[in-house]
C-alpha cells in the first residue's frame, strides 16, 4: 500500500468503482481511475452535477464502499482495509440529516463526540464551545426535531464537528441556511482549516459560495476528474474576459437591433428572469460594451448592472463536460447564473490546460494541475508532489482564513483529537461498553415522546387477550388453559414491541438516510445492535408481566413466581427483539417489510402453538412451529409458571439463546455497515 506523503493528508491512487447497470451484464463507472492527493489543512472543494462520482468517491474516502480497485490513504491509514480508524478521525455531514433527533442539542453533541471517542471532560468542553459558536443557546435544551430546517442543519454541523476530526467532509452543508448562517459555517470552516490544521472535503452545488473558502477545486464528470486547481488559477483558464449582468426595465425588454449590437460586441443569453441577460467578451471589448450600455440603451432602460471578472462558476459551467456554447443555467438559476461563452467549450479547456504554473506556496501545497475537459483520465488527475499548487490569494479566501497562520492545533486540542483505535481485548472491551451505553442512552431517550402509548398498549393488550379469550365457549378458566393463554398473550404481545417496532425502526432509519451517520462514526454494529435490543426492554417487560397479574386477580391462579423468570422474560425479549433486527436489516423494501412483519405476528403466531397446544395441531405444523422463536419463549414462559425446571426447559433456554445469537449475527452481516 502505497504511504501518504509527509504534508499530504489525503492520496487517491488509480480508484475506480463500478456498478451494475441494472439487468444488464454492462456496467457503470462512477469513479473512473481517479488519482490525486489533497494537502493536510487544506479546503478542497468537488464540485460537478447530479450523477458525476461525488457521493462515491466521499463514501470510499470515508470507509462506507469498497473500490473496485484503487487506493485510498487517509493520514497514513489505508481507508480500504482499516475503515474504523479513518472514521475515529473523520467528521461527516451529509446531505440527509443526522440521527438524533429525538434528543436535546446539548446530549446530541455530548453524545456524537463520546460515540467518537472523545473523553468524557473533552466532550462536555467542546460541546459548550460548539453551543455559544453556533448561536445555540437557547435551543440547547430543545429536541433537534422541534427545531426549524436551518437550525437543525446547524446542529447537524456540530456534531459534525465533535471529536476534533483531523478530516471533516461535509456535504452541501449550507443547505436551508440563511445567508447570517451560511457566513457563520464558512468562517468557521476556514478557523479549523486556518488555525487547527484540519483538512476538509467540500461536496457542493454552492459554487459562488464555495470559491470564497475553497483553497483548490477538482471538478468531477462522468467518473473523472476533468479539471483541479485553485480558484484563481482554473479562473485563468477562460482568458481575459469580462461578463456583464444586466437587467432592463420589465417595460423595454431589449430589442431584435439591440442584441444584435450586443452579439457583435460578445456572446449575449437570457437570463432566467425577465429582462435578465448575461453578456461575456474579451476585456479589450469592454469599452464598446459600455457604449453600448450608455448610449445606446440609456440608464433610463437599465434598472441595474454588473460587470464582473469570470467566477468559478464560469468554469464549472464549462468544465464540467454538460455545458455548450451559450447553454443557459441549470434549472433552479437565478439572474446570477452564468452562460458558457460561445467558442469556449474547446478554447476554454485549450486554456485551462495551458495555465502556467505559479511561483509555489512556502511550504507546497500540494498538487494542482487544471486539465482539459475530456482529455485521457491520465491527463486529468493530479498525481505526484511535483507540480505544487500555487498560493490562494488573500482576496479569495474569508477574513478568519487570511488573519490566522497556519499554527496547528494548540496543544489542549490535540491532546483531545481521539487516538487510533487500540487493539487490545481489554481496551475493545471498554470502547464497545461506551458504545453500548451512549447508543442505548439515544434509543431510551428516542422513545420518550411514544413511551406512555407504548407502554399503554403493552399493558391493555394482554389483559384484554387474558379477559377475552378466557371467556370463548363455556370460557376457558382452567388451569392449563389459563397457561396457554397467559403465556400466549405475554409473547403476542413481545413479538408485536420486539419483532414489528424493531423491524421497523431499522427500515425508517434506513429509508431516511439516517442510517449513515451510525455507519460513519468508529462503533461496532454489535454494539448498535444491542442497543436497539436492550433499549427495547423496558417497554416489552411489561407486556410480559401483565396476563399473569390479570389471571390471578380474575382467576386466583396459583402460579409459580420463581427467579426462573428472571431468565425466561428478558431472553424471550431478547430473541424476538433479534429476530426483528435481523428482519429490519435484510428486507430492504420498506413495503415488503411492513408485510412481513404483519405476517410474523398475526399468522405465525396463531400457526405456532403459543395459545394452543402443540399436540392438537397438524403434524407439518408442529414441525415448523419448532422452528419459531415464539414457541420456545411460549414453552419457557408456561414451564416457569408450573414449576417445571427439568431437561424441556433447560432445551427451551437454550434454544432461546441460540436464536438470539442467530438473530444479532444475521442482523450484524446484514446491517451492511459499507453501503456496497
Amino acid at each position: 500500500m502505497t504511504r501518504t506523503a509527509r504534508d499530504h493528508a489525503i492520496e487517491v491512487r488509480n480508484l475506480t468503482r463500478v456498478f451494475p447497470a441494472g439487468g444488464t451484464d454492462t456496467v457503470v463507472r462512477a469513479n473512473d481511475d481517479l488519482t490525486f492527493s489533497i494537502p493536510r489543512g487544506q479546503v478542497f472543494g468537488l464540485l460537478g452535477a447530479n450523477g458525476a462520482g461525488k457521493t462515491t468517491l466521499v463514501s470510499q474516502l470515508l470507509g462506507l464502499m469498497r473500490p473496485t480497485s484503487g487506493e485510498i490513504v487517509v493520514e497514513g491509514i489505508d481507508a480500504v482495509n482499516r475503515p474504523d480508524e479513518v472514521k475515529a478521525m473523520t467528521g461527516y455531514l451529509p446531505q440527509t440529516g443526522l440521527s438524533m433527533r429525538l434528543v436535546e442539542v446539548r446530549r446530541a453533541l455530548h453524545y456524537t463526540g463520546r460515540l467518537r471517542g472523545q473523553g468524557e471532560a473533552d466532550t462536555r468542553r467542546q460541546t459548550a464551545e460548539l453551543i455559544d459558536e453556533l448561536g445555540l443557546g437557547d435551543v440547547k435544551d430543545r429536541y433537534v426535531d422541534q427545531l426549524s430546517g436551518g437550525m437543525t442543519r446547524l446542529v447537524n454541523f456540530g456534531m459534525a464537528l465533535m471529536g476534533r476530526p483531523k478530516l471533516l467532509v461535509l456535504d452541501e452543508p449550507t443547505n436551508e441556511l440563511d445567508p447570517h448562517n451560511r457566513r457563520l459555517v464558512w468562517d468557521m470552516v476556514s478557523r479549523r482549516s486556518a488555525q487547527d490544521g484540519t483538512t476538509v472535503v467540500l461536496v457542493t452545488h454552492n459554487v459562488l459560495e464555495a470559491e470564497s473558502a475553497v483553497d483548490q477545486v477538482a471538478v468531477m464528470n462522468g467518473g473523472r476528474i476533468t479539471a483541479m486547481g485553485t480558484p484563481g488559477h482554473l479562473k485563468e483558464a477562460l482568458g481575459d474576459r469580462i461578463r456583464l449582468e444586466l437587467f432592463v426595465r420589465d417595460d423595454h425588454p431589449l430589442e431584435h437591433r439591440e442584441r444584435e449590437l450586443f452579439g457583435a460586441v460578445g456572446t449575449l443569453t437570457e437570463g432566467k428572469r425577465d429582462g435578465s441577460y448575461l453578456v461575456q467578451t474579451d476585456s479589450a471589448r469592454m469599452p464598446d460594451l459600455m457604449r453600448l450600455v450608455h448610449g445606446e440603451l440609456g440608464m433610463d432602460r437599465v434598472s441595474d448592472f454588473r460587470l464582473t471578472r469570470p467566477t468559478l462558476e464560469d468554469v464549472y459551467l464549462t468544465l464540467d463536460g454538460r455545458s455548450e456554447p451559450g447553454a443557459g443555467p441549470e434549472p433552479g438559476g437565478g439572474p446570477d447564473a452564468d452562460r458558457t461563452p460561445a467558442g469556449a467549450g474547446a478554447a476554454g479547456a485549450a486554456a485551462t490546460a495551458a495555465v502556467p504554473a505559479a511561483p509555489p506556496a512556502s511550504p507546497p501545497a500540494g498538487p494542482a494541475p487544471a486539465a482539459a475537459a475530456g482529455a485521457p483520465a491520465a491527463v486529468l488527475t493530479a498525481t505526484d508532489e511535483e507540480a505544487p499548487a500555487p498560493a490562494v490569494a488573500e482576496a479569495e479566501r474569508p477574513a478568519a482564513a487570511v488573519s490566522a497562520p497556519r499554527t496547528g492545533p494548540d496543544a489542549a486540542a490535540a491532546a483531545a483529537v481521539p487516538a487510533a483505535p487500540a487493539h487490545g481485548i481489554a481496551a475493545r472491551v471498554r470502547r464497545m461498553g461506551v458504545d453500548l451505553k451512549y447508543l442505548w442512552l439515544e434509543q431510551m431517550l428516542e422513545v420518550r415522546t411514544t413511551w406512555s402509548w407504548v407502554l399503554m398498549f403493552g399493558l391493555l393488550m394482554p389483559a384484554a387477550m387474558v379477559f377475552g379469550l378466557t371467556r370463548i365457549g363455556n370460557g376457558l378458566s382452567d388451569e392449563q388453559s389459563l397457561l396457554f393463554i397467559v403465556s400466549g398473550a405475554a409473547i403476542f404481545s413481545v413479538a408485536n414491541e420486539g419483532i414489528g417496532t424493531l423491524a421497523q425502526r431499522i427500515g425508517v432509519l434506513r429509508q431516511d438516510g439516517m442510517m449513515v451517520y451510525y455507519a460513519s462514526l468508529p462503533i461496532s454494529r454489535i454494539s448498535f445492535l444491542a442497543a436497539m435490543v436492550f433499549s427495547r426492554l423496558l417497554l416489552i417487560l411489561p407486556g410480559l408481566i401483565t396476563p399473569m397479574i390479570t389471571a390471578k386477580l380474575m382467576y386466583d391462579t396459583d402460579f409459580v413466581i420463581s427467579p426462573a423468570l428472571l431468565i425466561v422474560l428478558p431472553l424471550s425479549c431478547m430473541a424476538l427483539s433479534a429476530i426483528g433486527l435481523a428482519i429490519g436489516t435484510l428486507v430492504r423494501s420498506m413495503d415488503l417489510l411492513l408485510v412481513i412483519v404483519n405476517l410474523m405476528i398475526f399468522v405465525l403466531l396463531l400457526v405456532a402453538p403459543v395459545l394452543i397446544p402443540i399436540e392438537s395441531l397438524p403434524v407439518p405444523l408442529q414441525v415448523f412451529g419448532y422452528l419459531l422463536p415464539p414457541t420456545y419463549a411460549a414453552e419457557s414462559l408456561r414451564l416457569a409458571l408450573m414449576g417445571d425446571f427439568g431437561t424441556t426447559f433447560l432445551l427451551n433456554i437454550a434454544a432461546l439463546s441460540a436464536m438470539t445469537a442467530v438473530g444479532l449475527a444475521g442482523a450484524n452481516r446484514w446491517l451492511r455497515w459499507r453501503t456496497a
